[in-house]
Formats: structure tokens, sequence, C-alpha cells
């Protein structure tokens, strides 16, 4: 009795082991074809695979698209780990950060598209050298997912927004589709605006004297008042750097050095951008690279809460903190 009876048993776990794999594989194919839906054949790609030494990478992919005529509209769809910027014919237009949960970013960007050629440029960043970046887009009239990350993409080595350059080369290192870890399936939100439309009022530039050094080390860049927008800094060259923001007037540097998110470039890249808008008073900037200027791009308080970069939460935008090493992020 005993034997058939531990046959029968092991005939009952074989079959729900393969009923369970077969949900889960069915599971698989309808995510994957509601991924698809939005992304396509786009792939995750990334520039190193060395990933024994932790320190901050970034990277910069460039993809040109020829259009018949300028759309009605376009849809971008971007996920980049941990931050990104997507520059659409040299206009900042999209970016966005990815914890503590991965995203994919809607944005209309077809006012900034043109009759002939078009230069879509990502630039990502990541704490650790695992990264990459999942791109496609729709043109009006035209198809869904005319462009999607992979071998359309050139890696650039040195930072440039131009359609193409002697050193571009393919993109090293391709993850494949979603999902993959650590990003799985990224959940899609919407944004109204692009970066350019979210901001209408002119910069507040800060420069020369206005830099101050601190008695220990670092660099400090009041503002005339305190302005909710978009952090860019400036730098004459290459070089290790930390920024830190405050909202306030009084503040204590060294407290902020502690939770200054490293500024990672691309080689030759002068301008960065922080990707989240947030309240500026004082910028603090550490580490072996002099900034030689600053601008916050001023949000309006009605586009404050739908601005590229702002993720909502059920209490309100969901707070953006210090950078983790941890893949996935915290």
């Amino acid at each position: 009795m005993r034997e058939p009876t531990r046959r029968r048993q092991h005939l009952t776990l074989l079959v729900l082991a393969v009923g369970v794999a077969a949900a889960a594989f069915a599971l698989h194919a309808f995510w994957e074809r509601e991924l698809s839906h939005l992304t396509g054949a786009a792939r995750w790609i990334w520039v190193t695979d060395e990933l024994d030494e932790v320190h901050p990478q970034a990277a910069l992919f460039v993809a040109s698209v020829h259009l018949d005529a300028p759309p009605r509209g376009a849809l971008l769809k971007v996920c980049g780990d941990r931050e990104y910027v997507v520059y659409v014919n040299g206009t900042a237009a999209a970016c966005g950060w990815s914890r503590p949960g991965f995203r994919l970013d809607l944005f209309d960007v077809g006012h900034l598209l043109r009759q002939g050629d078009n230069v879509i440029a990502a630039e990502v960043r990541s704490p650790t050298p695992v990264g990459g970046l999942l791109l496609a887009l729709d043109v009006d009239g035209v198809g869904r997912n005319v462009l999607v990350s992979g071998p359309a993409f050139a890696a650039r080595p040195r930072f440039s927004l131009a359609a193409h350059e002697p050193f571009d080369a393919r993109a090293p290192v391709d993850w494949g589709r979603p999902p993959h870890f650590p990003w799985g399936y990224p959940k899609p939100l919407s944004h109204p605006r692009t970066l350019d439309e979210a901001v209408v009022d002119e910069p507040v530039r800060l420069g020369g004297k206005a830099i101050r050094a601190l008695p220990n080390g670092g660099w400090e860049l009041p503002l005339p008042r305190p302005v909710f927008g978009y952090l860019w800094l400036e730098f004459a060259g290459d070089g290790a750097a930390f920024v830190a923001t405050s909202g306030g007037s009084a503040d204590d540097p060294w407290a902020l050095r502690e939770g200054a998110q490293p500024v990672a470039r691309v080689s030759g890249q002068r301008r960065w951008l922080d990707p989240v808008p947030r309240l500026i008073a004082r910028i603090y900037v550490f580490g072996a690279q002099r900034p030689v200027g600053a601008e916050v791009w001023p949000v309006t308080e009605e586009f404050s809460s739908t601005a590229p970069g702002v993720v909502p939460g059920s209490f309100g935008p969901v707070p953006r903190t210090r950078w983790t090493t941890r893949n996935p992020p915290e």
C-alpha cells in the first residue's frame, strides 16, 4: 500500500509543479505582451558589465530618427536607473529618477520634433556600475516604437548632443528586454508636460562673486531668494563633485555634506541637471571640481505637482532621498 501511495503523492506534486510553472509562464507572457504594447522591442542597454568596484557611473546614448513631416504628437517612454535626462534636438525635455520603484515615464515630445533628422540623447546616471536605459518613441502618423533602445543607439564616451561623433560605438552592454532584474516591469507614469513646458520663467543665474569658498573646503552659492525649480550646475572641467541644496537660510554645510549627492557626469559634460525640482535657497558643492556657475529654472506653483521628476504618492509627491548603492533601490 505504501508504494502506490508514494507514487500518487509524487504524481500529485509533479502535476502541481507543472501547473504552477504553466501559470507563471502565462503570467509572464501576459505582462510581456502588456509591456511590449508600450515599449515594443526596446532593450535595456548600458555601458559596463564590470560591477566589482562600487562607484557612480554615467552614460550617454544617442540615436536619430528621420521624419518626413512634423508630427502632430509623439510619445516618449523612458526609464533610467537611477536617474536620467533626455534631450530632444538639444532641448532638455524629460527627466526622472527610479527610487523607490522603477517607472516608465511618458511624455509628449511632438512639439520638439521636426521634419528631417531628429536627435534623441539620453543621459543616465547610477550610484553603482549597475544601470540601464529603456526607451521607446511613438510618432503620430508614423507608428509605435519607431525608435527603441538597442542597436539604434550609440554609446558616447564624451558629452555631445550632435547627431554623430567619430567616437560613437555600439552600446557595450545589452541586458535584454523586460523583465530583467532589478527593473522588472516599469510602471507607466504619465507626465502632462515636458521640462521645457514646465519651466516658463527666466532662470535665476549664479556665478563669479556669488560663489563663496567654505572655510574647510567646498563652495556655497546662495540665491537672492528661495526658488522652487530645477538646479543646473556648471563646471569648467571633469572631476568628482557632490551637491546638496537647502531651502532655508541657516544651514550647517558639514551636516549637508554627509547627505550630498554625487554629480555623475560623462567626460566633457559641463552642465549637469538635478532631475528633481525642489525649493532651493542655497547650493553647496563639495569635491575636487569647483563650480563656475549655477542656474535654477523656476517652476510655477501650478505645475509643481506634475513637473518632470515629480512622483505622485498617496499623501503628496514622493520625496527623493539620498542615492543608495543597493540594487534594487530601497
